[in-house]
């Protein structure tokens, strides 16, 4: 009966430490495995950062624009025999339109609205300056300068290369653009 207690006794401490090694090896295999999640995660993050510091919006995407492009002449008579359209998402078409006297309409889509706008033509930049008369805070309906756009001729399109908005009270500022924004020349 004695050797029967020690060897339940026996067994009983055999069964608990192959039961608590088995605790040791799982915790060891789920460290190693949190461990690896965590650095996959970490090179993810690292990916996903250097994939958005890449993405360039505002000054930093007009300047890398000129890199990229061939620019070439362009003339006051080309711009006004020609509309020129942008399509920044499907059945939505802006357009600007230039006249021979200097001036022309900017149609923008998302806005709905027709704008003013100037132009003019130094070497092979076109400036254009829009206005609009403000529907808040602007009881005396004046008409304000809202933005000033400088676009390159690349041979087929009018590209954007640089922007400035301002508000009622004349505070300027870039606007945050992330694509290129591009008008390509229809003949009318």
């Amino acid at each position: 009966m004695a050797n029967i207690m020690k060897t339940t006794i026996q067994t009983i401490i055999a069964l608990t430490f192959l039961s608590s090694c088995g605790q040791k090896t799982r915790q060891n295999e789920q460290q190693t495995t949190n461990s690896e999640k965590n650095q996959t995660e970490l090179v993810l993050t690292a990916k996903n950062t250097a994939q958005e510091a890449k993405k360039k919006v505002g000054q930093e995407l007009f300047k890398s624009i000129l890199d990229t492009i061939s620019v070439k002449t362009i003339s006051t008579d080309f711009l006004t025999n020609n509309r020129w359209i942008y399509i920044p998402f499907d059945n939505c078409e802006s357009y600007l339109k230039f006249q021979v006297n200097g001036k022309g309409v900017s149609y923008n889509c998302e806005m709905e609205e027709d704008y003013e706008m100037t132009y003019k033509v130094e070497g092979n930049k076109v400036f254009i300056a829009e206005y609009d008369i403000p529907h808040v805070d602007n009881e005396e309906r004046k008409k304000i300068k809202f933005r000033d756009d400088t676009y390159v001729y690349n041979g087929h399109s009018l590209i954007l290369i640089d922007s400035k908005m301002y508000n009622i009270g004349g505070l300027e500022w870039t606007p945050k653009t992330e694509v290129i924004i591009n008008y390509d020349r229809k003949k009318y």
